[in-house]
């Protein structure tokens, strides 16, 4: 993998990023249930744009544990989890990518228990490496859609992992 170091950022970034997106499902599971998809090796199988996950720390996993991604056979990023509390929350920041397309981005995931379901929330913040002076903040309406969908394809897991 090439070696462009990202920005270490923490959750202050999630309020003041360029970009920040915020998408939210409903599912017929308890957090526990959730949590174990999120911490599979599967969590985003669904999503064909994520062709690869390997979890490069050993189980189990904790804050500080890693994992890299590859997106669209294109770009692999390494992702430290610097918040782990199951199966409440999880927050990464991704320190490494192949391409230089990215100065920094955080994900944070909730996940809140309400009638008998529990809410998963997800929140990406990010700041590109190019065009930092556009008005970025402008896309993450267009952006909450898709993040809402793709989210959503968690419920094709749930319960079978």
């Amino acid at each position: 993998m090439g070696s462009h170091t990202l920005r270490s950022v923490d959750d202050s970034f999630l309020e003041t990023a360029p970009i920040v997106v915020h998408a939210e499902v409903d599912l017929d599971a308890s957090p526990e249930e959730v949590w174990k998809v999120l911490e599979s090796d599967r969590m985003w199988s669904w999503f064909a744009g994520i062709d690869k996950l390997t979890w490069l720390t050993p189980r189990p996993l904790e804050k500080g544990c890693v994992r890299q991604l590859r997106v669209a056979k294109a770009i692999t990023v390494d992702e430290e989890f610097y918040r782990w509390d199951a199966p409440k929350r999880a927050t990464f920041r991704v320190t490494r990518a192949s391409l230089p397309l990215l100065s920094a981005l955080v994900e944070d995931f909730r996940l809140d228990a309400h009638d008998g379901k529990t809410r998963l929330t997800w929140t990406m913040a990010i700041e590109p490496a190019y065009g930092k002076r556009l008005p970025l903040g402008l896309l993450a309406p267009l952006l909450r859609p898709g993040n809402t969908k793709m989210l959503a394809g968690i419920r094709k897991l749930v319960g079978k992992v």
